[in-house]
């Protein structure tokens, strides 16, 4: 009984080792076992300090969201919204895809607060659906005209800490601050606005899923 007890263990570690400590994980009070520097909470693994968000279904929306919106992702801020990572372009899989069971590209930071959106913790950058123009970053805000030149930067939320590719707006956009400057990491279709017509080729970033 003890030897099993050991490799049943010994079996729980390994699975945390392989794994990024910031994937969501199942936990029940039977079961509690969750990453290093994750507490179980109402069924999930969360960062520790993390308050997690009410997933039950709001407005009368037919949606489930008692399971996560996407496959690696975490819960940014209370109110339910989400950072889900992964790489995305218009050719292969389009940003807007990286949300799932009916969440959607958040549109504003209704459900994230400013202190919460440029949490050094984030790791990387999550594009919103909130294209911005501006001579230059620090007067960036929300891009109003469609065609050439339009999206010439992107609002999101994410970490600050490399530098020449995010940048923080005097001016903003529907509440958000943050945003990523075009390079090649995140290029951007001047012509087009639209989040899924982007791109990112970093593992770190992603996309911000807002409830619907």
């Amino acid at each position: 009984m003890r030897l099993a007890v050991l490799s049943l263990l010994c079996l729980f570690a390994a699975c945390f080792q392989e794994q990024p400590a910031d994937r969501v994980w199942r936990c029940s009070v039977d079961q509690p076992q969750c990453p290093e520097g994750q507490s179980c909470l109402n069924n999930w693994c969360v960062k520790d300090g993390t308050a997690m968000p009410d997933l039950a279904t709001r407005d009368g929306s037919a949606a489930d969201m008692s399971t996560p919106p996407c496959a690696d992702g975490f819960p940014i801020g209370t109110k339910g919204a989400w950072a889900c990572r992964g790489k995305f372009s218009p050719a292969t899989t389009v940003a807007s895809a990286l949300c799932k069971n009916g969440y959607k590209p958040c549109a504003d930071s209704t459900l994230i607060a400013d202190a919460e959106c440029t949490n050094v913790s984030l790791g990387g950058f999550f594009f919103a659906e909130a294209p911005a123009s501006g001579v230059n970053p620090s007067n960036a805000k929300c891009a109003t005209n469609t065609g050439t030149g339009w999206g010439s930067y992107f609002f999101g939320c994410g970490s600050m800490t490399v530098t020449n590719l995010y940048e923080r707006s005097l001016v903003g956009c529907r509440g958000f601050f943050l945003l990523s400057i075009c390079n090649s990491t995140n290029p951007c279709n001047y012509n087009d606005g639209r989040l899924d017509a982007q791109s990112t080729t970093d593992t770190r970033n992603g996309v911000l899923c807002c409830p619907p």
